[in-house]
């Protein structure tokens, strides 16, 4: 296992933060491998720690993973998909000397982090290059939609512009497009923030745009609850298995033919 870290801009943003990106490559065969790159939740206010426990899952699975500590607060919309856009760019222009397939690059989310990844996924073509599209979307507990009031708040608030052009950017259901990349989808349904009405939105305008999608909702867990073990989120600690971040390994697998 290689673990380190990189500055994913040039250069300190205009609030003097660094954004950075941990990664953690496996070494195992020494092959080129996936790479899965997490974007933790914390309402765009702080990134949580949470998600780092993800990636042991994800390394567990094969894949490389790596997590973006991106701008919050001060900073507003585009400010963190810039850095989620430059992490992806970076991925792929180290992708020899890092071992990672540049053509199996994954974004994974939760909650506010859902929120930026799926505006990466579906603005990449506008906001970037080629180099920053994504090729999967995970999105957990991700806030979606401008359909339900408290959502189309949060993202406002995200933006911090009155102008509704750029609020509209920032309404991912309502940017989706054939340029939006494969997308797996979890919620459930005692998920009170990212309600579930938020997802099967988002499900209804990926199909209306031919855009692959795996849906799953499950009954049990409040917003971005694990329901598994401390370590590795592999053990279920309920009667059933709510191992979301497994199925979005097997989604991949199948996705990319692994």
């Amino acid at each position: 296992m290689r673990y380190f870290q990189v500055n994913v801009r040039e250069n300190p943003t205009e609030w003097g933060y660094m954004p950075t990106l941990r990664l953690y490559l496996l070494e195992e065969g020494d092959k080129p491998r996936p790479i899965v790159i997490i974007a933790p939740g914390g309402g765009y206010e702080s990134v949580s720690a949470e998600e780092d426990r993800v990636v042991s899952q994800y390394n567990a699975a094969g894949f490389h993973a790596a997590v973006l500590q991106y701008s919050v607060r001060p900073h507003r919309f585009p400010e963190p998909e810039r850095d989620l856009l430059l992490a992806i760019g970076l991925v792929r222009e180290r992708a020899k000397e890092w071992g990672i397939l540049k053509d199996r690059v994954a974004i994974c989310g939760f909650s506010a982090g859902g929120h930026l990844c799926a505006c990466v996924s579906t603005l990449w073509k506008k906001l970037g290059e080629e180099r920053f599209k994504p090729n999967a979307a995970i999105l957990c507990h991700a806030v979606l939609t401008a359909r339900l009031d408290h959502c189309k708040n949060f993202i406002v608030d995200h933006v911090g512009n009155e102008d509704k052009e750029v609020q509209e950017l920032a309404f991912c259901d309502r940017q989706i497009s054939g340029h939006t990349p494969p997308t797996f989808l979890y919620t459930t349904f005692e998920d009170k923030l990212a309600n579930v009405e938020n997802v099967l939105y988002y499900g209804e305008m990926l199909a209306k745009h031919g855009v692959p999608f795996e849906m799953h909702v499950l009954p049990k867990g409040g917003h971005c609850a694990s329901w598994c073990d401390d370590i590795i989120w592999a053990k279920p600690a309920g009667g059933r298995d709510y191992n979301y971040i497994r199925m979005s390994v097997e989604w991949m697998r199948e996705l990319w033919e692994l």
